[in-house]
């Protein structure tokens, strides 16, 4: 009886299911607040292609993230704004609790840029980086300390208004800035304060730029200025991954041409060839 039983059960899970069960698995990916734009697409196209594989998608600072990892938080794919997260924070170090090595290789895979975002419309007339300092405009950045936008913008506005012949200008930008000493501004709360009329103006990446569009308008400038010279995403597998083949596929997924065109329509111009730097395992190479 029970044998039929379990015949008729059986028999009714392949009439539902004429393949079988296909196994869900989840991966989690921890990036910069850069790459969200780009990740939230990623992720849509890596799905479509990979049935039962959900990305939980974590966005943040970058070094945040990567202390979060060093404290043993699971993480199948890190993809900070800079390859130097990676060198400086996990390479070499380990990981609490476990012992095992936090992050071992990593892959550069995209650049990105500095810009500067305006209201939609742009209705401040701002063409350029000296109009931050008038008087009627009000201008907010990023300042959180372990934030490397903050650095960067203030890199970014220095050598802009070198550009203009105005490089007296820079230090009174940078330090003219609406800025809440109570709290850490990062690149999703300059973009909130521009897109509520907090503030008339603000510097951010490129691709968050480009993921806003429809809210913001976006000044560009020449290379060499907007630092995409130097701005480089890197990827890695790190220590606290709990799944190791999928996470992989990810990043090969990065790096493949359909990835690599995702990237180029986000605001990530893809690095070709990839950097690749430690131990990377073949199937990435």
């Amino acid at each position: 009886m029970k044998s039929r039983w379990a015949q008729f059960i059986g028999g009714l899970i392949l009439g539902i299911f004429p393949f079988g069960w296909a196994a869900a698995a989840s991966l989690e990916v921890f990036h910069a607040d850069s790459l969200a734009g780009p990740m939230q697409e990623l992720k849509k196209a890596f799905e479509g292609k990979n049935q039962g594989v959900t990305l939980n998608l974590t966005s943040g600072v970058s070094r945040q993230l990567a202390e979060r990892i060093l404290k043993g938080d699971t993480c199948d794919v890190f993809a900070p704004s800079s390859p130097a997260v990676v060198d400086e924070d996990l390479m070499n170090k380990k990981i609490a609790g476990s012992g095992k090595e936090a992050a071992s290789w990593y892959v550069v895979f995209s650049a990105n840029e500095m810009v500067v975002i305006t209201a939609k419309g742009n209705p401040m007339g701002i063409r350029q980086v000296a109009d931050l300092v008038k008087a009627e405009v009000k201008f907010v950045r990023v300042t959180g300390e372990k934030d490397l936008a903050t650095n960067r913008t203030i890199e970014f506005l220095k050598k802009a208004a070198v550009l203009e012949g105005k490089p007296e200008l820079a230090q009174k930008i940078i330090d003219g800035a609406a800025v809440d000493p109570s709290k850490p501004n990062s690149v999703p709360d300059t973009i909130r304060a521009v897109r509520e009329g907090k503030a008339n103006a603000g510097v951010i990446y490129y691709s968050a730029a480009v993921a806003a569009r429809n809210d913001l308008d976006i000044i560009r400038f020449p290379a060499g200025v907007n630092l995409s010279d130097s701005i480089r995403n890197a990827a890695s597998v790190p220590g606290t991954a709990k799944n190791e083949k999928d996470a992989m596929a990810f990043v090969k997924f990065l790096l493949s041409v359909e990835g690599q065109n995702i990237l180029k329509e986000t605001g990530q111009p893809p690095v070709v060839p990839a950097i690749r730097k430690g131990n990377v395992p073949v199937e990435i190479k």
